[in-house]
């Protein structure tokens, strides 16, 4: 992965761990635990606080070498009880509490630069998200999937949920026998027909609108691309997985990248910290899935951990 790629990337997340830095110093996570081990019931317990965000919490926490798992109890880090411990000689947490005072200011700093305030177009903030996807992809990923994806003996491919269309065109340029279908919303598409224009592969990818909580995938691909789209519990995943399964013939490869957390569910931070946002699985559990709708062959293929990017392939059994 280029050097600077990572480095944009980890100032792109680096607010968010810092915003889990100040709020489990907000609520004496640290020093809640001390030097004792203690149970996610114990810590909501004591913190006040709701045990399915604690405990994404306590993942990133984990990935940020502040706490240590021990099965289901969680206990602090020497770092942690050096500088986040109320009492220790070294306690920070209360520059870490005004840091969080003042954060404010820079949630608003535009506002601060800007001659005119700046205005909320929810069509820019959705063609950003879309396009978001196209460079992350390009800045990286792509290289990711081109080196660990044979498609060489694919002909149809689906690309559920593919925004800007960024993989189709990477996976046609490189596979001249290779047709692509782009399934995602109305809006969606209609950038990514702009995008795929632009590379020149409109004879060769089509799109396909479609709300995969109401609509088929369709029929007859020898390949079926998600990426992104199995954050976690919330995500339906089994519900897409089954889908997948429908739409690809005997002996159809199914490929997902996702943001994947180790099986400990102590990192790596990236994920970690997708996780408190939206929601994700480890390797293990989505590996799971995978074989429970009815896959097989399920196996990680490549993972960056810096970018979050997890490559997972299976078959349909043929």
């Amino acid at each position: 992965m280029n050097e600077d790629f990572v480095a944009l990337n980890e100032f792109t997340w680096g607010y968010r761990a810092a915003r889990t830095l100040q709020v489990a110093n907000k609520i004496d996570l640290f020093t809640r635990i001390g030097d004792k081990s203690l149970s996610l019931e114990q810590l909501c317990d004591a913190c006040r606080t709701r045990p399915a965000m604690t405990e994404k919490l306590l993942i990133a926490c984990a990935a940020l070498g502040l706490v240590e798992r021990d099965g289901g109890f969680y206990r602090t880090t020497k770092r942690a009880r050096d500088y986040l411990v109320k009492g220790a000689d070294r306690y920070q947490g209360d520059i870490i509490a005004h840091s969080d005072a003042v954060r404010g200011f820079w949630d608003h700093l535009e506002e601060e630069i800007c001659l005119e305030p700046p205005q909320v177009d929810p069509a820019a903030v959705h063609r950003s998200f879309i396009m978001g996807m196209h460079n992350i992809t390009m800045g990286g990923r792509g290289r990711i999937f081109e080196e660990s994806i044979d498609l060489a003996a694919t002909k149809r491919l689906l690309d559920v949920g593919g925004g800007p269309g960024t993989y189709a065109i990477l996976a046609c340029t490189s596979q001249p026998q290779l047709e692509a279908v782009v399934f995602d919303l109305p809006e969606t598409i209609a950038i990514a027909r702009q995008v795929v224009e632009k590379a020149g592969l409109s004879a060769r990818i089509s799109f396909c609108e479609g709300d995969w909580e109401k609509d088929a995938f369709g029929q007859g691909f020898d390949a079926v691309l998600m990426s992104n789209i199995m954050h976690g519990p919330e995500s339906m995943a089994p519900m897409k997985l089954q889908k997948a399964f429908e739409a690809l013939i005997p002996g159809g490869l199914l490929i997902i990248q996702e943001f994947l957390l180790n099986d400990d569910k102590t990192g790596p931070l990236t994920a970690a910290l997708f996780n408190i946002m939206v929601g994700a699985y480890s390797a293990r559990e989505l590996t799971r899935l995978i074989e429970q709708a009815g896959f097989v062959q399920a196996k990680l293929v490549a993972n960056d951990e810096n970018v979050g990017a997890g490559w997972i392939t299976a078959r349909k059994p043929g």
